[in-house]
């Protein structure tokens, strides 16, 4: 189901610097002379929706026009991701994505209806993501060593939700599964936030995750257990990493949220998009936003975020390998 939102520009930024900071690096020359649709490829709540949706309305008073989005969760990605490879490439259809869409899904489908190389030309990395393994309070385990042993005790008893099958989620966890010698079964959610209802609720007992849990975890809700991450969280500072714990490997499933367009996108449009976002991702409001989620700041060239693709697709195929994780 598709859900646009047009974003109103003087809500979340409405406030002082930021919205300066854009103006003064609002849009030259002919592009953009419409709004832009961003096609974000999970459903609305998300850590990857929420982080878009912080830098599109800054976005919107740079270019001077309005910035449109649209959600397309489903397919880990791939609805998105095929609508934007599909669509003109002139800078007016984008894709906000984490990166498991394109450097997992190549090792979890047979096929794919786009190449996670040539149908795009990155932009910019928006932010870096370590998830954290949350439990709800019933287990009543507050270490990463209790958990382990309360797994260990029940194999297979324990059930862990995830944004959906094949998703950088699950990775992690079958990856922890493996690394740390225990049995917990798999739930999968079309999204994030109905996966983080259901562990609120008692539902499922625990999951890794970062951005959706962290008001949760602040509230006492959920139970923060460790980073997965091979650093610990600014907004969580003594919460050790699972590294620290002894129950190392798992920081390789560590991701990232990145913007991009449709191959064939004039360099001059990646370019100013590119100079847009930088100050934009960089700027006080947009970092702590970021942190605030649980999330890393990051961002980069379009050269750059290529470069993290390439890297990730060599990296990541004998980790798919080890969890078996497969969509097809």
């Amino acid at each position: 189901m598709k859900r646009r939102t047009l974003l109103a520009l003087p809500t979340f930024f409405a406030s002082g610097s930021l919205l300066g900071l854009a103006s003064r690096a609002g849009a030259q020359g002919a592009y953009p002379s419409k709004p832009i649709t961003l096609v974000v490829s999970v459903s609305a709540g998300g850590s990857i929706d929420t982080i878009a949706r912080s830098y599109a309305e800054a976005l919107s008073q740079s270019l001077g026009q309005p910035v449109v989005v649209e959600n397309r969760p489903g397919a880990n990605g791939n609805i998105a991701a095929m609508a934007v490879a599909r669509a003109a490439p002139d800078g007016y259809t984008l894709l906000a994505t984490g990166g498991s869409t394109l450097n997992l899904n190549p090792f979890l489908y047979r096929s794919l209806p786009f190449d996670p190389v040539k149908s795009f030309v990155p932009i910019t990395m928006t932010a870096r993501t370590n998830f954290i393994l949350v439990v709800h309070p019933k287990l009543g385990v507050d270490t990463v060593e209790a958990f382990v042993a309360l797994a260990k005790a029940q194999p297979g008893k324990l059930n862990y939700g995830s944004a959906g099958s094949g998703s950088l989620i699950q990775i992690a966890t079958e990856l922890f599964n493996t690394t740390a010698g225990v049995q917990t079964n798999h739930v999968p959610y079309k999204g994030l936030a109905p996966a983080v209802n259901d562990l609120l609720a008692g539902q499922i007992d625990f999951m890794f995750d970062s951005a959706t849990t962290m008001a949760h975890i602040q509230s006492g809700k959920l139970k923060a257990l460790a980073v997965v991450g091979p650093n610990r969280l600014p907004a969580l500072p003594e919460i050790k990493t699972l590294a620290e714990h002894g129950i190392k490997g798992v920081e390789a499933a560590s991701g990232w949220h990145g913007l991009f367009a449709p191959a064939g996108t004039p360099a001059e449009i990646v370019e100013k998009l590119n100079a847009a976002l930088q100050p934009i991702l960089a700027s006080a409001a947009i970092k702590e936003r970021i942190i605030a989620l649980g999330a890393e700041p990051a961002s980069s060239t379009s050269a750059e975020l290529a470069k993290v693709l390439a890297e990730d697709l060599v990296r990541l195929e004998p980790i798919v390998k080890k969890t078996g994780a497969s969509l097809d």
